[in-house]
């Protein structure tokens, strides 16, 4: 109880939290009080009397809105890779997500209007997404906010704030909410901590800063049109930017939300670049421009673009990602591995750049820095499992490439995390297969085959390591029964059925050797193998093999029209499918005059 601006009234002694907001100051009078007033009686016989609102100073700190924020928008980037950032910009707060698909950045601008605590959702900006990064931020702040907010297109209300935070906060405290009118909202205030807001009776109108008016005012202009985007009527959007455009003619940011849009429809490049060029320069169009100079085939410009926009950019793992674009523009390996390391600089914790640098070093023959990056990966991974995916990873990657050696001691790594991992042990004895030690690489292999059999998930690349041992050593019909194994769905499909039908070859199985060409001409025109030109080529063997040994024209024409599918630019396959048709064609044209006559 304190004696406040000439009268009686009560305050808060310290914080009280609600939800990710702490309410650090609170002030109520107590008027139409008679006096002489008993105060023996302490604050007790005060807290049931209605009381008058005169301050309330909210804090929210970043580290509690990350932890509220994160809990709520888990899936909307298909899982995050890390928690929600939550930053300091001017006139408000930053926000920054990234996950399995993509990243997004957005400013919320806290634009008060006398009791009332607005906040504007601007600048949304993002890399990688599957749809415009206004959309995805309004998806973020609808669930971060729920119904705590009122959303009317990119703009967020909570009518009489300070009232609504007093009825929250009073009753838990044990006394009457107090009346609340006439508070006015003053200017926020933002540390490296925290953003603190206070509303008082004494307060004038806010004079809001002029990026946050421009704010407000593009917001009312497009409400209805933001609606559409929220609720993923894009074209509905588009229309209602469009309709904007002709009020607000050349706005940058109207022209940059209808160039996005146009961007993820496709096929409109040129008219979403020549409605980008009348608003602004397209050096300074961001990664929407970036990415429609790409598509007209301006390389040079993207990398321009998109250069610009890391510049200004706060949230440092979407400045990664477009460094990452940008090395797809790239036009040489050296300059692809030096935007690499520009993204690896701004965002040294994320996966995603590193295991493209190793990969861009492994590929440029650069093994001791590969090396490097996979050590990193592995340093920052958290966990045995995780640790022991990336030695996995790496080590594939490096067996792969021929550098058999530093591959398998990348496979023992792993195997101290998960001992028993069939994949670790298939790749290690992989690796020995490769640097021909196959005595010690057979044991590892059938070490990887009992434990892929106990936990119900066979490594299929172990079946073919030790199917390829087996068959030097002389054992075609042992050779045989393992790539038999190998299922359909695998990967090294391809691979186990052009070796099991070569092997049954030379032991004189020609029904078999047929059926597994046949086995795997099934599959692949039930789903698109990870090597269409590998595919086709091993069919175009199989019509081949369907000619000349078994005289099946029909089966010989099947293998080559699916492998014309998997490589329609193949000449070879072209010719060779073409010759089959005419074949076929004169086998089927006798019976059909038989059928006349």
């Amino acid at each position: 109880m304190t004696i406040a601006r000439g009268v009686l009234g009560l305050e808060l002694y310290e914080a009280v939290e609600v939800g990710p907001v702490e309410v650090t100051e609170l002030a109520a009078t107590l008027p139409n009080l008679r006096f002489p007033v008993d105060l023996s009686g302490g604050v007790r016989p005060f807290r049931h009397r209605r009381g008058r609102l005169e301050r309330l100073t909210f804090r929210l700190s970043f580290e509690a809105a990350s932890r509220h924020a994160t809990r709520r928008v888990k899936e909307i980037l298909g899982g995050l890779e890390r928690p929600v950032s939550v930053f300091r910009v001017p006139g408000g707060i930053g926000v920054g997500a990234i996950g399995a698909q993509g990243a997004v950045a957005f400013d919320l601008l806290y634009a008060p209007s006398m009791g009332d605590a607005r906040v504007v959702v601007a600048r949304a900006r993002g890399a990688g997404l599957r749809g415009p990064a206004l959309g995805v931020a309004l998806a973020i702040v609808d669930s971060v906010f729920g119904r705590a907010l009122t959303r009317s297109g990119r703009v967020l209300t909570l009518a009489g704030a300070a009232g609504a935070l007093s009825r929250l906060v009073m009753p838990a405290v044990g006394a009457r909410a107090p009346s609340a009118d006439g508070l006015a909202a003053g200017p926020v205030e933002t540390d490296g901590e925290a953003v603190t807001c206070t509303f008082d009776t004494t307060f004038p109108p806010t004079a809001l800063p002029d990026d946050v008016i421009r704010a407000v005012e593009l917001a009312e202009l497009v409400r209805a049109a933001d609606d559409d985007l929220a609720a993923g009527r894009t074209d509905a959007a588009r229309q209602g930017y469009v309709l904007a455009l002709e009020r607000a003619p050349r706005h940058p940011e109207l022209c940059r939300l209808v160039a996005e849009i146009d961007t993820f429809a496709g096929e409109r490049a040129e008219a979403a670049l020549s409605l980008l060029s009348e608003s602004l320069p397209l050096s300074e169009s961001g990664t929407i421009g970036a990415t429609l100079l790409a598509r007209v085939g301006d390389r040079a410009g993207a990398r321009e673009a998109i250069a610009a926009a890391t510049r200004s950019e706060e949230y440092a793992p979407l400045a990664a990602l477009l460094f990452l674009e940008a090395a797809s523009h790239a036009d040489d390996a050296a300059s692809r591995i030096a935007w690499l390391s520009d993204a690896v600089a701004r965002a040294p914790s994320l996966a995603a750049p590193r295991w493209q640098r190793f990969e861009a070093r492994l590929s440029h023959g650069d093994v001791k820095d590969a090396l490097s990056d996979a050590e990193h990966l592995e340093a920052a991974a958290v966990g045995n499992r995780a640790r022991h995916e990336v030695c996995v990873r790496a080590g594939r990657a490096l067996v792969s490439s021929g550098y058999v050696a530093v591959g398998g001691r990348l496979f023992e790594r792993a195997l101290r995390y998960l001992p028993d991992d069939p994949e670790a042990t298939a790749g290690l004895g992989r690796a020995l297969v490769e640097s021909g030690r196959a005595e010690r690489a057979v044991t590892l292999l059938e070490r990887a085959l009992a434990l892929g059999e106990k936990k119900g998930n066979v490594p299929a690349g172990a079946l073919v390591d030790l199917a390829k041992i087996l068959a030097k050593l002389g054992d075609l019909p042992q050779a045989v029964a393992r790539v038999r194994a190998v299922a359909s769905d695998r990967e090294e499909v391809v691979v186990a059925r052009a070796l099991e039908a070569e092997w049954r070859e030379k032991l004189g199985d020609l029904a078999g050797a047929s059926l597994a060409y046949a086995r795997l001409r099934e599959s692949l025109e039930l789903s698109s193998p990870a090597d269409p030109l590998e595919a086709a080529l091993v069919l175009e063997r199989a019509a081949r093999f369907e000619w000349e040994s078994q005289r099946d024209v029909r089966a010989a024409e099947r293998h080559l029209a699916t492998a014309l599918r998997l490589a329609p630019r193949d000449r070879r396959i072209g010719d060779a499918y073409r010759e089959m048709a005419a074949r076929l064609a004169a086998e089927l044209r006798p019976a059909s005059r038989e059928g006349q006559d």
